[in-house]
């Protein structure tokens, strides 16, 4: 997926997904352990994607403490 569609996704829906491919690269990872065949590019994009997923959570939260602190 690219950033902006996981921009769009609420905070909530983020997290969920974080989820599912944190466990998906946790199965993908059992089976390469039993030497059974996997594409390192799957590997890699799902780590990408995990890692714009939380930038995305980052760059949110901290909108919101600069907001906070402008109110203030």
């Amino acid at each position: 997926m690219k950033v902006s569609e996981f921009r769009q996704l609420p905070d909530e829906d983020l997290a969920i997904e974080i989820r599912k491919r944190q466990e998906g690269l946790f199965q993908i990872r059992l089976k390469a352990a039993n030497e059974e065949t996997q594409r390192a590019g799957d590997l890699r994009e799902m780590r990408k994607d995990i890692a714009r997923m939380n930038t995305v959570l980052r760059e949110r939260a901290s909108e919101r403490e600069s907001a906070g602190e402008q109110e203030a």
